[in-house]
């Protein structure tokens, strides 16, 4: 299996488990492939999965199908290398994945003070502290961050929402997934007002560490629109590109 396949069957276990962890999101089986929701009323919130071996168009037809007999607008999840298998669907979006050695950042993270005073970074106690955070650094539309983060994804072993803080302050947030020696980050945002300081950096290099003390040797995310550079400036490496087609 090369380390696409790996991040590629990830991503697809990401998803299932966490359309199946709260109240309002689902996770079924149509015809081999995973049909998850998160029950929002936006189409990337409902997703057919065809991320982990060629699919045929009459299985994603079927799935997007059973989205459709419950009310909902969905896309396909697949990778670019098997897009012309769905032909007759169009490009709507496009995630550069990159990944870098759980080691890759180690030290970039200690010793970060910003403004003369101690950053740190710390897990998350409630939803609240994590949604905060999180609707306001990615300026979400009311309810989103909430619907996003529920208390069973705080509570779920495993799964790590941290906070960044200046002097007590929050000011940041990121999301790790440790498992099966990978660890995908993801939500990784920080408030306008203290944007261009290093803290992103300092919030991935957490990951990191983390990661590789839960026994990941791979670190790994989805990049947003513009942000490659940003990655690949700190070491990351493109090794795939997921694309959503409705």
């Amino acid at each position: 299996m090369t380390p696409a396949d790996r991040l590629a069957a990830a991503y697809a276990d990401v998803l299932r488990v966490h359309a199946a962890r709260a109240p309002g999101r689902f996770s079924m089986e149509v015809d081999g492939l995973a049909v998850v929701s998160l029950g929002l009323p936006e189409r990337w919130s409902n997703a057919v999965l065809a991320l982990t071996a060629r699919p045929h168009p009459h299985a994603v037809a079927k799935a997007l199908g059973a989205l459709a007999a419950r009310g909902l607008d969905g896309q396909v999840f697949i990778r670019e290398r098997d897009v012309d298998a769905l032909a007759d669907l169009s490009r709507i979006d496009a995630l550069p994945v990159f990944a870098i050695s759980a080691a890759g950042l180690h030290g970039l993270g200690s010793g970060v003070r910003v403004q003369g005073e101690p950053f740190d970074v710390v897990p998350a106690e409630s939803a609240a502290d994590f949604t905060g955070v999180y609707g306001s650094a990615f300026d979400m539309r009311p309810g989103l961050a909430e619907a996003l983060v529920a208390d069973a994804d705080i509570a779920a072993p495993g799964l790590v929402h941290l906070l960044g803080r200046v002097a007590g302050e929050i000011v940041a947030c990121a999301l790790l997934r440790p498992s099966g020696g990978l660890g995908y980050v993801s939500a990784v945002g920080v408030l306008p007002a203290w944007r261009g300081r290093g803290i992103g950096t300092a919030m991935l290099a957490t990951c990191a560490d983390r990661s590789a003390a839960a026994g990941c040797d791979v670190l790994w995310l989805h990049a947003a629109a513009g942000s490659a550079a940003f990655y690949e400036g700190i070491g990351f490496e493109l090794v795939d590109t997921h694309v959503a087609l409705a």
